[in-house]
């Protein structure tokens, strides 16, 4: 399964979230699942119940520094094509479409 996660910290004080979202990029990068980084979300492969699990330790650490937080979660669970990898095989099936590298 893949999943975007998209948190954002509201009332910090400050219009830069990028302080606030080290610990969580710190959580994601501790959890041992494959991951993308990306200006507006994470992209995280794992199961379902790692994948939450995960969401949720993210969304509390983000409330230990902020008085509101909004995390949206995107799933893509696809089901037919089991196994991991997906993270990176989804961009390169795009690639191969378009007959070039799609990164600048």
């Amino acid at each position: 399964m893949l999943a975007e996660l998209e948190i954002v910290p509201l009332g910090t004080g400050s219009a830069s979230v990028s302080p606030a979202l080290a610990q969580v990029a710190k959580l994601i990068d501790a959890s041992g699942l494959d991951y993308r980084v990306g200006p507006m979300g994470t992209v995280v492969e794992g199961s379902w119940d790692d994948v939450m699990k995960l969401a949720k330790q993210c969304h509390e650490a983000m409330l230990k520094n902020a008085q509101r937080v909004m995390t949206t979660i995107r799933v893509d669970d696809r089901r037919d094509q089991p196994g991991s990898g997906r993270i990176t095989s989804k961009v390169a099936s795009l690639e191969a479409k378009v007959g070039k590298s799609l990164k600048k």
